[in-house]
Order: structure tokens, then C-alpha cells, then sequence
């Protein structure tokens, strides 16, 4: 337990930090899937595409386009209540970061109450489908689905996309252990 919140807190301070002074991006749709399968489980099914308001990828989730560095009240309000939430005071003083653990995937905002932004999610849940490629996966399908990163080492593989990006982490081999989405700023930093 104290390591996950202080991985998520190390998460926190990264996203918030490279995040400060990026440009509001408004952006909805209505592009997710959801199924209940076997065992009460939910399969739910996530669009990475671009649309006219949104320079990069987004993630869409319950017929809701979740665009980074937009105000976080309504998808919050949506998502419900989390199974956990941690929050301290930003790494780049941007008042508060917070970290929202939900089943499907860990939620990161910057800001506080009606200035509460989004930053980034994180997903580590195989039955989220990102446009193709699931946690668990191997690397060549994403490579398949995404194209060629713009980053490839051991610790996995980074694409870019206008001013998001999408970090698929790998177990510093060939398979996909988490899949995180987020803002990229000018300089190329996570």
C-alpha cells in the first residue's frame, strides 16, 4: 500500500510538473462502448482519435471524450466515486495534484475545485481496449495499431500526437503492462 502511493504520488509530481502552462483544449463525443461480460465484469471499449477541438489523443470513456488540461469537474461527476483518491500540494505549485483510482484506470488533475484540471490516466486494467491494444498484449501490437514510436527503449514505447502522447509501458521485455495517457509539452518532456 505505501508503495502504490508513493508510486502515485511520483506520478502525480511528474504529470503536474510538465503540465504547468499548457493551453486549454475543449473537447466531447460520444465514442466509448460499454458490455458487461462474464463474472459482472465490464468490458469497456476506448476511441484514440483526434477530433476538430482536440490537437492529439484523447480518451473516451462512457460516451465522454476525456480531453487533457480541461476542467475535470464533469468527468469526475460521471466516474463517480473512486475506490481511492490521494492528493498533495503540486510538484510545479499548481495548487493540489490528485490521483483518482477507479477500476478501470488511475485519473491525475492539477488544480483545485473549479480550476480542477485533467492531466493525465493511467491503465494497468486488460479489459480496457486503447484503440486496439490491451495491457497484456505484446508490443508488436501495438506497434501494428499506433505505427512506429516516437521513443522505443526497455521501458516501452512513446507516441506523440499534436500536444498528447501515449507512453505503453512494458515489463522491459515484449508485453504491455500499463498504458498511459497524457499531455506533451513543447520540449518533448512527460
Amino acid at each position: 500500500m505505501k508503495k502504490r502511493i508513493i508510486t502515485t504520488v511520483i506520478g502525480a509530481c511528474v504529470i503536474a510538473s510538465v503540465l504547468a502552462g499548457c493551453s486549454d483544449n475543449k473537447g466531447t463525443g460520444e465514442t466509448a462502448q460499454a458490455s458487461l461480460i462474464g463474472g459482472g465484469q465490464t468490458q469497456i471499449s476506448v476511441e484514440v482519435s483526434q477530433s476538430a477541438s482536440v490537437d492529439g489523443y484523447k480518451f473516451s470513456y462512457m460516451g465522454y471524450d476525456i480531453v487533457f488540461w480541461t476542467p475535470a469537474a464533469p468527468i469526475l461527476k460521471v466516474l463517480g466515486e473512486p475506490t481511492e483518491m490521494f492528493s498533495d500540494f503540486a510538484c510545479a505549485g499548481e495548487g493540489m495534484a490528485t490521483v483518482y483510482s477507479y477500476p478501470e484506470f488511475d485519473f491525475y488533475t492539477s488544480g483545485e475545485d473549479e480550476n480542477e484540471i485533467i492531466d493525465g490516466i493511467k491503465i494497468s486494467n486488460p479489459l480496457i481496449d486503447c484503440g486496439g491494444v490491451h495491457v497484456g498484449d505484446k508490443v508488436e501490437v501495438a506497434k501494428s495499431v499506433y505505427g512506429d514510436p516516437v521513443q522505443e527503449d526497455d521501458f516501452g514505447l512513446k507516441y506523440v500526437k499534436g500536444n498528447t502522447h501515449i507512453w505503453v509501458i512494458t515489463d522491459g521485455a515484449d508485453t504491455i503492462v500499463e498504458i498511459n495517457y497524457g499531455r506533451e509539452i513543447a520540449n518533448g518532456a512527460v
